[in-house]
């Protein structure tokens, strides 16, 4: 493959992802049995809906976010003192605390989220919402979008295993319910936003603290996917086995197209949208990086960090 630079305006993947043996995701316990995470699937030709295991789509970021947290401060990226804390509320953390985070001059929301974007990067890629002074409600929409990771139909199970909790009196009886299986997983980058103020429709960080975000961000993908963590892994550590699928990016004002696994030819679909996008709106708008294993999914992510350039426009976004 080339080593010829693009811009990314947008980044999706489309993945079918083999788990085995794990118990990532419960929604509580009754009595003694935990339950694990289900949703229904209704595809074309069922007669009734499924129900299959699952793991949110709220898990998948918050992993995202901790792997992020990491290569931020170890690429000593931007970040606010809640950001350097992990604090779910970001920069909200820094106003509650009075931290100087805006002087007198920042009174409208532009001049307010151009110093948010500058001083964290956790709020700039992760999103935040808060109140300010005044009543104004200071917030930012996530870069990163992540679907429910949701069980193939016939091809996942769950079983419920029987333990015992021994301890100094008599032992407690629980189960755990553990599950195997495909697993439809997708997710959507929204690249160009990276350090983007849609209220002065300009960036507010240049291009090359904008790369560093960008490689930050793809790198923390790697990592969610490299090791999904979640619930009862001291015992019940998942055994990734395969994850096979697309990463589409698109170079032009164009969405990277992205097909769930659910539909048996995600694959030829994506290849085939990409064909039509590029066909509509030039050479090149849709760029497809497939892979076939673990470790190619790690291969292409490495490409797109020595590739992907931060997006450039004069021109406003319309957006938020």
């Amino acid at each position: 493959m080339t080593n010829i630079q693009f811009p990314v305006y947008s980044i999706s993947i489309s993945g079918c992802l083999s788990w085995q043996l794990h118990a990532l995701n419960n929604e509580g316990n009754e009595g003694n049995q935990s339950l694990t995470r289900r949703y229904y699937i209704i595809q074309k030709g069922m007669n009734e809906p499924e129900s299959v295991n699952g793991v949110s789509g709220d898990m998948l970021k918050h992993v995202q976010a901790e792997h992020l947290h990491r290569v931020a401060i170890q690429d000593e990226l931007a970040l606010s003192e809640g950001g350097k804390q992990f604090h779910p509320d970001r920069i909200g953390y820094d106003l509650e605390k009075g931290l100087p985070i805006f002087t007198d001059a920042d009174t409208d929301l532009a001049t307010k989220t151009n110093q948010v974007i500058q001083r964290c990067t956790m709020s700039d890629l992760e999103g935040f919402m808060v109140t300010v002074k005044g009543g104004q409600t200071l917030k930012r929409e996530s870069v990163i979008e992540f679907g429910a990771v949701v069980g193939l139909p016939t091809l996942v199970k769950t079983q419920s295993y029987f333990h015992a909790k021994y301890g100094t009196d008599n032992p407690t009886p629980y189960n755990v319910q553990v599950s195997s299986g495909l697993y439809a997983t997708v997710l959507n980058i929204e690249a160009f936003r990276i350090g983007y103020n849609p209220h002065t429709f300009n960036y507010s960080i240049d291009i090359t603290e904008r790369k560093k975000r960008l490689d930050a961000l793809l790198k923390s993908v790697l990592y969610t996917y490299l090791q999904p963590n979640g619930a009862k892994r001291n015992t019940n550590l998942p055994h990734p086995d395969h994850f096979e699928g697309v990463i589409t990016v698109s170079t032009r004002r164009c969405p990277a197209p992205m097909i769930s696994s659910l539909e048996t030819s995600y694959i030829r679909q994506i290849h085939s949208l990409a064909d039509t996008l590029n066909n509509l709106n030039g050479a090149d708008t849709v760029l497809c990086f497939d892979f076939n294993n673990i470790a190619q999914f790690a291969e292409q992510i490495e490409t797109l960090i020595e590739r992907a350039q931060p997006w450039e426009s004069d021109n406003a976004e319309a957006i938020e």
